[in-house]
């Protein structure tokens, strides 16, 4: 499943960038306050009711047949049309506040989104034997807003060069409803739902987004995961007959997980 993993942050990366990133010059804070009386950054994104208010193409990982990079006619992963929008047709707004503390360190606080909309059309592998992974990919989401924080952190590689850490804290995610098509249409699920449970195991928010992400010459590393919750399949369709619901409960995860090249 590396690729998917790979695929999944590629996707990340491109969405952050074009929505956040395309119309940004460089300012450092003393020049920011005198334009606009007050340090920091303030980024709305207003997606309107347009389903696809953000749009990308394509986003294409091509694996490398020697392993160094220099041959690129390995196979790969490509993922088509991806949207982000609304799920309502009401109004949808992102909000973002960057600030630099004291410490040098990027602090970004975003805000709390309710009925927002992701889709990709088609998960596909790439080569002589393409197959289709995921098709018709549809969620409606509940954000809760984060903070999170960018700076330096001690040398875990032994590379003399402090690491790069990101955390987050305080977010999470609600799947309010979500469907997929998988492996060329064989498997349908819809009424999709994941959403965190109380101490009464209760339906309580969404899933906790909390982690820490370093970045060094290992790879990413993913840790201080905060995740307890359910996933819901309404319905699970194998071929054209329906199989009933499925239930994930109780999820929890304390694990790190690594990913690097090869």
């Amino acid at each position: 499943m590396k690729f998917l993993k790979k695929a999944s942050l590629a996707a990340s990366i491109a969405a952050v960038s074009f929505a956040a990133n395309a119309e940004l010059v460089a300012m450092d804070e003393s020049a920011l306050a005198a334009a606009t009386g007050q340090a920091g950054i303030d980024i709305d994104i207003n997606l309107g009711d347009s389903a696809s208010a953000i749009s990308i193409g394509s986003v294409t990982w091509t694996d490398t047949a020697d392993g160094t990079g220099s041959d690129i006619s390995g196979g790969g992963v490509s993922l088509s049309t991806i949207t982000l929008g609304s799920a309502t047709g009401d109004d949808v707004v992102l909000t973002n506040v960057i600030d630099v503390n004291a410490d040098g360190e990027i602090v970004i606080q975003t805000g709390s989104v309710n009925n927002l909309r992701l889709g990709i059309a088609s998960i596909d592998t790439v080569g002589t034997n393409s197959a289709n992974l995921a098709r018709n990919v549809s969620l409606d989401m509940n954000l809760t807003g984060s903070t999170i924080t960018i700076g330096a952190t001690a040398d875990n590689d032994g590379d003399s060069n402090a690491d790069t850490l990101i955390t987050t804290r305080g977010g999470s995610v609600e799947i309010t409803d979500g469907s997929a098509d998988l492996l060329n249409g064989a498997i349908g699920l819809s009424g999709i739902q994941a959403y965190g449970l109380d101490a009464s195991g209760n339906r309580s928010g969404g899933l906790s987004t909390d982690a820490d992400i370093l970045f060094n010459s290992n790879g990413i590393t993913v840790s201080n995961l905060n995740l307890a919750g359910t996933i819901e399949l309404g319905d699970v369709a194998l071929g054209d007959a329906s199989i009933g619901s499925v239930a994930i409960s109780n999820i929890e995860m304390s694990a790190s997980l690594t990913i690097s090249g090869h």
